[in-house]
């Protein structure tokens, strides 16, 4: 922080950063638990047909997968 607002630039090293990052990260967790709002429905129906094309992927993977055993 370069900024001339910074009276006392504070240095903290890679660690004591990541600790601080993760501390703030936990309590966050904890206070919004149970508190979000269900996602609009156009951004549901999208989820919903990732998942449809992510079956049918691994489902087109596993045939793909046995009919190639089965010529070994």
């Amino acid at each position: 922080m370069n900024s001339p607002d910074v009276r006392n630039p504070i240095q903290i090293d890679r660690g004591s950063s990541l600790a601080i990052s993760h501390e703030i990260a936990d309590r966050l967790r904890i206070k919004l638990r149970g508190e979000h709002d269900p996602l609009p429905q156009h951004l549901t129906a999208l989820v919903d047909r990732i998942a449809q094309i992510s079956s049918h992927s691994n489902q087109a993977t596993l045939v793909m997968t046995s009919g190639s055993d089965s010529a070994c």
